[in-house]
């Protein structure tokens, strides 16, 4: 019986050792892939950012968000945890994340995170140093896209046209500063200041404009409201594409139409 024990005994410790080394390697592996998403829609929604805001001023949580392989690297080695990385099976630790392959804001603006990596196990044995493991992210910046041009069933006698919901006219371009406005940051002291297009004061949002607090609030150029958030309804814009015959008593855009 002693003799098979210590027969048995390296064979049962090995195998431990292995599920060990598996589930150590999930764990890293699941830790890497939600740095990934985090920082890939953190891009994402820079990029939306950058896009639609005017003078440089970006809203608040995304300043200093530059959308660089540099900056990839930096947040997903601080979401993981450098001190776990170092201690992990991550051969190389935080130095042996490549990101070899990785493209930003590439064509279509295109978001394109790759990380390899070599795991190593608790102990090398009969040569074995582990093997490579890649991870990725593949996402398109939230820059919106253009429709003009990609209805096929509009005829010249009832061609397509854009109208939203609750607007008052309807657009014959899908490109229209009414449909996709601009988002511009200013001061909260300094927004009774400002005017719109049209030479009116900002009032509060009824959304957003009455409760709240911060030192920022968000306003477009044809609109009549401020607001104290991003995501507030009355800055985005429901696109529907329809028949002129069905915009029913809309009048025509005085900008686009």
């Amino acid at each position: 019986m002693t003799l098979e024990a210590a027969f048995a005994l390296p064979f049962f410790l090995f195998a431990v050792l292995n599920i060990l080394f598996a589930v150590n390697i999930i764990g890293t592996q699941s830790r890497i892939n939600a740095a990934l998403h985090q920082v890939g829609n953190k891009m994402a929604f820079a990029g939306y950012a950058y896009e639609n805001t005017v003078g440089g001023a970006l809203p608040e949580g995304i300043v200093g968000v530059v959308v660089t392989e540099g900056y990839a690297r930096g947040q997903i080695v601080e979401y993981v945890g450098r001190p776990y990385l170092e201690n992990s099976c991550v051969k190389g630790g935080a130095g042996g994340l490549s990101f070899i392959g990785s493209s930003v804001m590439g064509e279509e603006d295109i978001i394109d995170l790759r990380i390899s990596y070599r795991v190593r196990p608790f102990a090398a044995l009969m040569g074995f140093d582990g093997f490579l493991m890649s991870q990725r992210y593949y996402g398109r910046a939230w820059t919106g896209y253009d429709t003009t041009g990609s209805v096929s069933d509009s005829t010249q006698d009832d061609p397509m046209v854009y109208i939203t919901k609750t607007g008052t006219v309807y657009h014959l371009d899908r490109n229209c500063t009414y449909l996709n406005p601009k988002i511009e940051t200013v001061p909260a002291q300094s927004v009774s200041d400002r005017r719109n297009a049209s030479g009116a004061k900002y009032v509060p949002c009824g959304s957003c404009g009455a409760g709240g607090s911060g030192n920022q609030v968000y306003i477009t150029s044809y609109g009549s409201s401020y607001h104290k958030r991003l995501d507030c309804p009355g800055l985005k814009r429901t696109i529907y594409t329809v028949p002129l015959s069905e915009v029913g008593a809309r009048g025509r855009c005085s900008k686009c139409g």
